[in-house]
């Protein structure tokens, strides 16, 4: 085809034709640069068809992971609430105040206090598309915005789970002085499912008698007061991946 062209214009050069000769350069000019235009065309076309391609695989990745997380988090919520109420009831009982009618309703409340429920996240997609610098994949700009506030919001409900282990290792610290562990474990969960029990304490001590510890007293607030920020915090998580599942799921849809 090059060879072709070539005669053409060696022709009408040598015939003298310069006029013609000058239309038909033109003329290659612009089928060369319409040649060029389509296959820039082509090309962003496949790369538009490849980000599209690579945005949904995204979506669909985010999704599943925020699908866990939810679910996760809610579950655990409720048993932060739970937690919360039970131990709520054992300041019902301290100082000048009715004693449980038994040890074992007293028992029961005390274990609340150790009840923590850690919250393990699947960020990992996430966290490689911030890292790698690719959230832009994502054309929706509320999206983004979003997913961006997500890990915040995460590190501010693990700072209060903290919070609470830091009350809970004062509250395992008076046990350990005041009160007795096998009691609690006799009517612990985990001693009802197991086929082999720990035995009864050999100290006659009933753990009512930390009601009367004004320690005691304070360390269960203050648990209290650290779980219910994390409820707080747990909550705007469980909001915030409800806005970003329905911004997914949109996505996703279009």
């Amino acid at each position: 085809m090059i060879k072709f062209f070539r005669k053409i214009r060696q022709r009408l050069l040598t015939e003298n034709k310069f006029n013609k000769y000058l239309l038909y350069a033109i003329g290659e000019i612009v089928l060369v640069v319409i040649g060029i235009l389509i296959a820039l065309g082509i090309n962003n076309w496949n790369q538009h068809r490849i980000q599209n391609k690579e945005e949904h695989q995204a979506l669909i990745n985010l999704k599943l992971d925020f699908d866990y997380n939810y679910i996760t988090l809610d579950s655990i919520i409720t048993r932060t609430e739970k937690s919360i109420a039970l131990q709520t009831t054992i300041l019902n009982h301290t100082g000048n105040k009715p004693r449980p009618n038994t040890e074992t309703e007293f028992d029961n409340a005390i274990n609340a206090l150790a009840a923590l429920s850690i919250y393990f996240p699947k960020n990992g997609y996430l966290n490689d598309l911030l890292n790698s610098g690719k959230l832009d994949i994502l054309k929706n700009t509320n999206l983004r915005n979003r997913l961006s506030s997500w890990n915040s919001v995460l590190k501010n409900i693990k700072d209060k789970e903290r919070n609470v282990e830091d009350q809970i290792d004062k509250f395992y610290n008076i046990m350990y002085k005041r009160g007795s562990w096998l009691n609690l474990d006799e009517v612990a969960t985990i001693s009802v499912l197991t086929n082999d029990p720990l035995p009864k304490s050999g100290f006659d001590i009933d753990n009512r008698h930390l009601l009367d510890l004004i320690e005691f007293e304070n360390t269960t607030e203050n648990i209290i007061f650290q779980n219910r920020s994390v409820l707080i915090r747990q909550k705007l998580g469980l909001d915030l991946i409800r806005e970003i599942k329905e911004l997914l799921e949109k996505e996703i849809k279009e």
